[in-house]
């Protein structure tokens, strides 16, 4: 069985957690009977969680699941692969690269589905999620690797302002509503030096990506990320960053009025 493929199904199961064998090709872009394979070869990553119901006729497909203990010992393997990956033949032209796919499976947690999150454990879940996708390509996507290079940096930097996010909601009272609209202020009081020195981090990266920014073929992501950050409970701390040392902090009254004027 070829590496590459291989590689491809594991990252796959790293990414969707919750499968069956049809989700792991359609995923990795692999042969069912090669998913099989390495299923077969690599059992002890996963474990049976019952079936998926099928409206068409011809039985219920099996629905694996990760094994939670299994993941680190998964993102190691991975990690072996580096040089394996970094000199990946190139993907035919219908195929999509792992490395984006894992890339914009934590996008899409990150920019979507974390700030509709209030709970504090399924915020933990899904940052859980996204950083396993990260780490597992990280060192492929740090190579020149064309677009999957912006596409790193976007999501390193949303894993960053997630952290501070989660470090700030863990210390708030537990009932804490995040949606509640003076909750921004007091999120921002509460900010710890260590948390206000990775959101000061946050801002340069920001700005950086920004000045840097190079285009994709996700023609929504730059409009979605603005968007995620302009929202932020730490929007004054990101955007306003670039302030000199004698100019006064920037107001909400005064935000509001430069934004209509």
């Amino acid at each position: 069985m070829a590496q590459l493929s291989r590689y491809r199904v594991l990252n796959a199961m790293l990414a969707l957690r919750e499968f069956t064998v049809d989700d792991l090709a359609h995923y990795s872009d692999v042969k069912e009977n090669t998913v099989r394979t390495v299923l077969a070869r690599d059992s002890h990553f996963v474990e049976r969680d019952g079936n998926r119901a099928r409206r068409r006729r011809g039985g219920q497909p099996i629905l694996y699941r990760l094994r939670p203990a299994a993941e680190d010992e998964l993102v190691s393997i991975l990690r072996k692969l580096d040089a394996f990956g970094a000199n990946l033949p190139p993907l035919a032209a219908d195929q999509e690269d792992p490395v984006m796919l894992s890339l914009m499976a934590a996008e899409d947690i990150l920019l979507r589905r974390l700030p509709q999150a209030h709970d504090t454990a399924d915020r933990a879940g899904l940052i859980h999620v996204a950083t396993a996708d990260y780490e597992s390509v990280q060192f492929l996507a740090a190579i020149d690797h064309g677009e999957a290079t912006t596409h790193r940096r976007v999501v390193n930097l949303l894993l960053q302002l997630a952290q501070v996010e989660q470090e700030v909601l863990s210390a708030a009272p537990p009932d804490t509503d995040p949606s509640a609209p003076d909750w921004p202020a007091q999120a921002a009081e509460m900010l710890c030096h260590e948390s206000a020195k990775k959101l000061e981090d946050v801002s340069r990266q920001w700005h950086h990506l920004l000045q840097s920014w190079q285009a994709t073929r996700d023609t929504e992501l730059l409009a979605d990320l603005v968007r995620r950050v302009a929202t932020c409970w730490f929007a004054p701390a990101i955007l306003c960053s670039n302030r000199t040392p004698a100019e006064p902090p920037v107001t909400a009254s005064q935000r509001t009025w430069r934004h209509y004027k």
